[in-house]
This record gives C-alpha cells, sequence and structure tokens, in this order.
C-alpha cells in the first residue's frame, strides 16, 4: 500500500491527464439518459471552467447526462458526469463558433461538470472532482491578444503545430490558449498543441510564443 504522499502523487496525475483529455478533444458521446449523441462538440468555458454544448430539448429533460470521451466504447478514457443548463453567456457561444465554426443543435447550454472518471486499462480508475476540473482559465482576458499574436504569421504558426504535434496542417488559426497550451482550427477540425512547459500569465504565454516562432523563422 502506498503512503500519502504516494497518493496524493497519483491523484494529481490522475488530474492533470484528466485536464489533457478534457482539453485535448473537443467532441464525444453524449449519453442522456443512457440515449448516445454521437460527434457532441463541446468546448472548455475559459471563464468557468464548465463544458459549453449545443443539446436538443429532449436532453435536457435526462436525469443522468455523461460525456464519453473520445467515444462510447468499453474502453474510453474518460467520462464525465454533467448537469445541463441552458443559463449561458453569449461570450461562451461565440468561443464555441470560432472551434466549430456552427451549432449543431437547437439549445446553447453549460455542461457543468460534476466529476470525471477516468479508465485504466480496462478497469475503473480514478475520480477527479468538480473542483478539480472546473477551473477557470488564468489567460482569458488575455486571449483576444494572444490569439492575435499567434494568427499574425500563419504560416509560422503552421509550422509551430508541425514541430510540437508531428501533424502538418492546412489553414490553421488559433482560437484559444491556455497555461498548458493551445487550441487550432484546421481545415480537418480543431488541434491541441501543447507547450513545452506550461506558463503562468499572459507574460510568460507571450515570450513562448516569439520563442516557437523564432524557432520557425
Amino acid at each position: 500500500m502506498g503512503t500519502q504522499s504516494d497518493m496524493e502523487t497519483d491523484h494529481q496525475n490522475a488530474i492533470e491527464r484528466a485536464m489533457r483529455l478534457l482539453k485535448g478533444y473537443t467532441k464525444g458521446t453524449l449519453l442522456a439518459d443512457s440515449t448516445p449523441y454521437d460527434q457532441a462538440r463541446y468546448i472548455v468555458d475559459p471563464r468557468t471552467g464548465s463544458l459549453v454544448l449545443t443539446v436538443e430539448e429532449a436532453m435536457l429533460d435526462a436525469e443522468d447526462v455523461v460525456l464519453v470521451i473520445p467515444e462510447d466504447r468499453f474502453d474510453a478514457p474518460m467520462r464525465v458526469s454533467l448537469e445541463l443548463t441552458t443559463a449561458i453567456e453569449e461570450e461562451a457561444c461565440d468561443r464555441f463558433l470560432a472551434y466549430h465554426l456552427h451549432q449543431p443543435c437547437s439549445i446553447w447550454a453549460h455542461g457543468k461538470i460534476n466529476f470525471a472518471k477516468l479508465q485504466s486499462g480496462l478497469e475503473s480508475g480514478d475520480v477527479v472532482g468538480n473542483n478539480e476540473l472546473e477551473v477557470p482559465n488564468p489567460l482569458v482576458d488575455a486571449l483576444p491578444g494572444l490569439c492575435k499574436k499567434l494568427n499574425a504569421d500563419r504560416k509560422a504558426l503552421g509550422e509551430v503545430c508541425k514541430l510540437l504535434t508531428k501533424a502538418t496542417v492546412d489553414e490553421p488559426l488559433a482560437v484559444g490558449i491556455d497555461p498548458v497550451g493551445m487550441d487550432v482550427r484546421t481545415k480537418f477540425g480543431v488541434l491541441r498543441v501543447e507547450f513545452p512547459s506550461p506558463v503562468n500569465d499572459a507574460r510568460q504565454a507571450e515570450n513562448v510564443i516569439a520563442a516557437l516562432y523564432g524557432g520557425v523563422s
């Protein structure tokens, strides 16, 4: 049996894994009382840390709502229990459209996170709580300026994406940034690009952007 310190380290690793999964994808399977809605698109709201989705009216009456990432299969790495609410700000909807370009379903909704359950192989793993996952993005107020800097040289942005992810992208456009990485909309979807190391504030983010762009110029 591990020590208290080992258990705390393991749980912190679980939180980081859950965060990476949540931000690493922008769609999954939404289960509303076990009825699956495939290719459910979402983003993480930088102001609240909850999810922004579009839903059909029938989903709002569901007692059990679960987002399976990246899709509903027996070995899916994470299942996120949600509470849907239609109380949502226009800014959050605009951010969703920046990522996905359209509104897939008729109703805008916030998906408040109850908890997330991680899968470890074929066994259920750690459970990560609401207060550990619903964390506002500390860069939220600097997002427009940071994305503008990233998009000032779209060719360099594409080269940075290739450098950090090995993926060749067409028509890259930065649509989000947080301490761990950035979200880049491409011709074929949203690409998650993690930084070499996390940043703590907007100034550090600007320095990382300048260093990355300098390295590919």
